[in-house]
């Protein structure tokens, strides 16, 4: 993509001839990851977007009126920054007994269990794990509005984070055994319950990172915190 900025309007271009950008795909691309559909805040104020027409100038190219900018009192830019929070293995498996898909919930819960009382030297605070049972409510968790579980076969995504990659390797290890020989009501096969599509099962996937600063920064002078550099291109050239 590229953008031409002008006094009162922008136009954005596509510069793959296989791809075009229309009215809809650019007015659409203003949802991206906002919490309102036309107002966007930052740095310094807020842009509102509710009066901006999307004209078609060409098959690859948008041109952008009508959208306002407000000031704000003070100032401000968002500050981000990441920390390490630990080493996260995982491991993947799937279940096509309707017997033990009936009983998800329970196999679960109990495993998870299981694994708290056979690791009490990690503090609750120092290691996360997470259950994603795709078929269930593995996209939308609590949200998910479907409660009847309709699929014949589950895929379950087990996350361990820990402060070592030993640690997770060996918690998600138990973790796997665990489900995998769990007894629910009504089983008959005592081989497995999981069927696991990889071997070996489970994978020390490194570190892990996440947000532990963001906030906005009140500054007084908008460019004292970055450098602009500019470059022309295309000189010299008909």
């Amino acid at each position: 993509m590229m953008g031409y900025i002008h006094e009162n309007d922008f136009v954005v271009e596509s510069l793959n001839p296989a791809r075009n950008c229309t009215p809809y795909s650019v007015a659409a691309h203003t949802l991206y990851e906002k919490g309102h559909p036309y107002l966007l805040p930052g740095p310094g104020g807020t842009t509102d977007l509710e009066g901006c027409t999307f004209t078609q100038v060409d098959p690859h190219s948008i041109q952008v009126t009508g959208s306002k900018y407000h000031r704000s009192e003070q100032y401000v830019v968002k500050l981000e920054g990441a920390k390490l929070s630990g080493y996260r293995s995982i491991f993947i498996a799937g279940i096509r007994d309707p017997k033990a898909i009936a009983c998800i919930d329970e196999i679960i819960d109990s495993t998870h269990a299981t694994v708290k009382d056979n690791f009490p030297e990690i503090d609750g605070k120092n290691y996360f794990m997470d259950y994603k049972i795709y078929g269930k409510n593995g996209v939308m968790r609590d949200w998910e509005p479907q409660q009847k579980i309709t699929s014949q076969e589950l895929c379950v995504l087990v996350e361990v984070v820990t402060p070592t990659q030993a640690d997770a390797s060996a918690i998600c290890s138990f973790c796997r055994s665990t489900m995998l020989h769990f007894h629910y009501k009504g089983r008959h096969a005592t081989a497995g319950n999981l069927a696991f599509p990889f071997a070996p099962s489970d994978f020390d996937t490194g570190p892990v990172y996440e947000f532990n600063v963001y906030h906005l920064v009140p500054i007084d002078d908008p460019v004292h915190f970055f450098q602009t550099e500019y470059t022309e291109i295309g000189q010299g050239r008909e």
